[in-house]
């Protein structure tokens, strides 16, 4: 059978960086994420990409569950698929669905690579950052020392808060807004990268997979 593929894409810019199935047999579609997602900060020294992976498709869920849609559920390698891309990105500082990389350069050759079988698949990918801007300008900064411009401190994001933050931009794209929410999709896993840049102290690279 032929396959078909949807390949959209999100890049967020500086400021706007805004567990899970078992979300429609809760009744809920504002269930809590756990504590330790909430309270672990995101750090280039030790991703925890299950727990990055499941504080996304929880807030993917909650899109869905508010619509009425099935909830996607984790899958192992859609997730060895995103994993390779945004860990490329993260290394070469770049955002695109397109890699130089020989083997990996487009979204079939990756998911070719991981084994994932699909009639339709789809992937979202955004640059974020480490630390919280949330579209505020910055004042000052002294070795990731981060104050926006009325002398607040710039905190960390968690895995919640990152999270969080990437959806609510996706969602505000049509185009990205239509993977997350397309009726198809049964299966989705996300993983991050993160460029220890200089100037933002870390900047975040993030591709996740759609597949029926």
């Amino acid at each position: 059978m032929a396959r078909s593929l949807v390949t959209l894409m999100a890049i967020c810019a500086l400021g706007l960086t805004w567990t899970t199935a078992a979300l429609a047999s809760q009744g809920s579609c504002d269930s809590q994420l756990s504590g330790s997602a909430n309270s672990r900060t995101v750090s280039a020294d030790a991703l925890d990409q299950s727990l990055f992976n499941d504080a996304v498709l929880h807030y993917v869920n909650v899109e869905r569950c508010n619509r009425g849609l099935s909830p996607l559920r984790s899958d192992s390698n859609l997730i060895r698929a995103t994993r390779q891309h945004s860990t490329h990105m993260a290394r070469n500082a770049y955002i695109s669905h397109s890699s130089k990389q020989s083997g990996y350069r487009n979204l079939q050759d990756r998911l070719s690579k991981a084994n994932v079988r699909y009639n339709l698949a789809g992937e979202n990918v955004a640059k974020s950052f480490v630390f919280a801007f949330d579209r505020r300008n910055v004042g000052t900064q002294s070795q990731c020392n981060f104050k926006f411009s009325n002398g607040a401190t710039v905190p960390r994001h968690t895995y919640d808060s990152l999270a969080k933050d990437l959806v609510v931009l996706w969602m505000e794209s049509p185009a990205h807004r239509k993977n997350i929410l397309e009726r198809s999709f049964h299966r989705a896993g996300a993983t991050i990268g993160v460029n220890d840049d200089p100037n933002f102290c870390g900047t975040v690279y993030v591709a996740q997979n759609f597949a029926n």
